[in-house]
């Protein structure tokens, strides 16, 4: 017998793992290259209610992947247990996961990235006066050598609200892993395709990722972007031009919604784009899906054509089974087959409705002389960049001031100051009010700029939304007004609006701004230019207007009188006051002006952020009162949409006056910035995406310079 047991061979024995090993095994399973760390990351953030998201990456990831968030942060007590295995805030029992509406669940993102790379974190939360930075290595706290040590504290450092994560020599301990990668430039475009389609799904967060070492993001999104302007910033101009934006609601199947936008029928692409489809807010790859998209729009497109498809669906939590794969790209739910039905279908009617006409392009030869003979492959010419032709900044390249809100607490002891009264009083108007009453042939003057230190109004305006559903509009007298607008076009104006970058006030006084587009600078009052797009709004939000309340309502006798006590010659207060009143409905149902009990409760709101002048309401009571033409309804529609926009275009501002020269410099100084930030960052941006130029503003934008011209001159720029 123990000849028999010592002729046989060595057999190897069934051993347990070490722990670190398991751990290390799981942690490659999840995070396979470094866009899965970011996009771990990114969903972190986004369940943290960040609004935005800043990455910066080198070598690819390997090297370093740093995210900042402005979430609600990280508490300190919470830190040592941050990259523990199955330590999570979003899930408690098993029968959570049915339900689940956040991105992350299982607590393993942060657990696995630590046992595969230096991982360190800086965050802070509101109620914090700092943050605190901790360490982490195979998912324990670490010294700063990144030594493992359990008993390490987070500590204090300086930080903004957030969390700022930061994983640095991805894979330094798993060497093949690292060697089976790509190159750096692949694992890059790998991350901006990540982010790049966060970004598109995510509305309401901003977007920002860069290499380091470069002076601008690769990607860059607002916060506020509409989801054509964010495809358009990720995908290109050629697929946000011919896109068909979609939602519809569902109520079978457990289907709640299904939204996204589609390439038309112009859009001529080869090359395939994944699709970029969302479920429950949650990006996935679903192989079924993919093919019935495919399926339909190989009836509408020429073979070879490939569509841009983005896709977010919205299912009952229960009828979705998250956790399918390590990485949580792939998903399942139930009425698969009767779910991608009613899809397909709906994508069918939409491309449908827009298959009236498409667009091909023709290619043209050159025609060349008998004699001559063109060889295309043996022409070598360099291009040479034209420094003094190049154009150096993007209309859609966000600026960093788009993110700073100044606050001055001087100004607000001057303005506080100069308020004393409660509620709001009416001063009197400056005696320039009468020249606007005289001056019929101007449609944007305004009285000139009264002390700065005087405040018409002591209250701020409160912003309200009407509680009446959304109207659609009918009546011929708008449709012809806004045909009006469109037949006016000057079209070489409205492109260089349509793609203007602002540069800044130039002259508050007299209204003027500069702005560039292409290689050329312009010069143009704002004034008229603000008058005519406010109308333009006024046309198109037409009896849906937003409401913006008094906080207490004031006479309209009340409002008038100091115009009566300055100045002579007025019709009388009382036929203006009887004439709004016997308009009083019509006001209220087309323009949201309230003048109930002859008061004034409620002003139009054109545009979130802007306020009209408080000044100008006297003078725009009267011309109300006197100026429309009532008998017409056109043009009595036209006049209180012209006299509305009149209203939001800014006033003049002025230093110069009586009193102390200092504080009415710093006044104008402040109301200038203020002015020229709401300018840059919310009327313009507005006005690039909806305004056409008519025939009548040629002469107010003046081309003042340009790029080749100053290049002649100073022989550089």
């Amino acid at each position: 017998m123990s000849q028999t047991d010592s002729s046989q061979p060595n057999v190897p024995r069934i051993r347990k793992l070490d722990p670190t090993v398991v751990k290390r095994i799981a942690a490659g399973e999840i995070i396979v290259q470094p866009a899965n760390a970011l996009k771990e990351l990114l969903e972190n953030a986004i369940d943290a209610g960040s609004t935005m998201i800043d990455v910066l990456v080198k070598d690819g990831g390997l090297k370093l992947l740093q995210l900042n968030d402005n979430g609600c942060g990280i508490a300190r007590e919470d830190m040592p247990l941050l990259c523990e295995r199955f330590t999570t805030s979003k899930l408690l029992r098993f029968e959570d996961l049915s339900l689940i509406s956040t991105y992350g669940f299982r607590g393993e993102a942060l657990a696995s990235i630590s046992h595969i790379a230096r991982l360190s974190v800086v965050s802070k939360i509101a109620e914090s006066p700092l943050a605190y930075k901790c360490y982490y290595t195979n998912g324990q706290t670490a010294t700063l050598k990144f030594k493992q040590d359990p008993n390490c504290k987070p500590q204090p450092v300086a930080g903004n609200g957030g969390t700022q994560i930061t994983v640095e020599d991805l894979f330094y301990n798993l060497p093949s892993r690292l060697h089976s990668l790509r190159s750096k430039n692949d694992e890059w475009i790998k991350i901006l395709e990540v982010l790049g389609r966060y970004a598109v799904h995510s509305e309401g967060v901003g977007f920002s990722c860069k290499k380091m070492g470069e002076p601008h993001p690769s990607i860059s999104t607002r916060p506020n972007a509409s989801l054509k302007e964010r495809i358009r910033t990720v995908f290109g101009t050629s697929v946000a031009s011919e896109l068909i934006e979609f939602d519809f609601p569902c109520e079978e199947f457990g289907l709640s919604s299904i939204k996204g936008a589609v390439s038309g029928f112009n859009y001529n692409n080869k090359r395939k784009i994944q699709p970029v489809l969302f479920i429950n807010n949650r990006l996935v790859m679903c192989d079924p899906l993919k093919r019935a998209i495919n399926s339909v729009f190989q009836v509408f497109l020429p073979k070879g054509n490939h569509p841009f498809v983005y896709l977010s669906l919205l299912i009952e939590p229960q009828n979705v089974d998250v956790n399918v794969h390590p990485t949580k790209q792939e998903v399942r739910f139930l009425f698969e087959d009767e779910i991608l039905e009613w899809i397909c279908g709906k994508i069918h009617d939409v491309l449908s409705e827009r298959d009236n006409s498409r667009t091909f392009k023709q290619s043209v030869l050159k025609r060349t002389g008998e004699n001559s003979v063109v060889d295309s492959l043996t022409v070598t010419t360099k291009k040479t960049r034209q420094e003094n032709k190049m154009v150096r900044v993007d209309a859609n390249q966000l600026k960093i001031s788009a993110f700073i809100k100044p606050s001055d607490p001087k100004q607000s002891q001057i303005l506080a100051s100069s308020s004393q009264s409660s509620g709001w009083q009416v001063e009197n108007p400056d005696s320039t009010f009468m020249e606007e009453v005289a001056v019929e042939s101007s449609q944007i003057e305004d009285p000139r700029p009264t002390q700065r230190k005087e405040s018409v109004y002591s209250q701020p305006l409160v912003i309200s939304t009407s509680s009446r559903k959304k109207q659609e509009v009918k009546l011929d007298s708008v449709t012809e007004l806004r045909n009006e607008v469109a037949a006016s076009i000057n079209r070489p104006l409205s492109n260089v609006f349509n793609n203007l970058i602002y540069v800044g006030i130039v002259d508050a006084e007299k209204r003027l701004c500069c702005f560039q587009y292409d290689v050329k600078l312009f010069l143009c009052d704002y004034g008229a230019v603000l008058a005519e797009f406010y109308y333009q709004v006024a046309l198109a939000e037409f009896a849906n207007f937003g409401e913006l309340v008094l906080p207490e309502p004031l006479a309209l006798r009340d409002i008038l009188r100091p115009l009566y006590q300055q100045h002579s010659g007025l019709e009388p207060e009382d036929v203006v006051v009887e004439r709004l009143m016997a308009m009083e409905d019509m006001f209220k149902e087309y323009f949201q002006l309230d003048f109930s009990n002859e008061k004034l409760h409620i002003l139009p709101m054109l545009m979130k952020e802007v306020e009209p002048s408080k000044m100008k309401l006297p003078f725009f009571l009267y011309r109300l009162g006197t100026k429309v033409n009532f008998s017409s309804e056109k043009e009595c529609l036209r006049d209180v949409s012209r006299q509305i926009a009149l209203l939001y275009v800014p006033d003049r501002i002025e230093s110069s006056g009586t009193g102390d020269e200092n504080e009415n410099k710093l006044l104008a100084l402040q109301e200038r910035n203020k002015l020229n930030a709401t300018l840059e960052h919310t009327v313009f941006p507005s006005l690039r995406r909806n305004f056409v130029a008519p025939e009548a503003l040629v002469p107010d934008v003046v081309q003042v310079a340009d790029l080749p011209g100053l290049y002649r001159v100073f022989e550089r720029c």
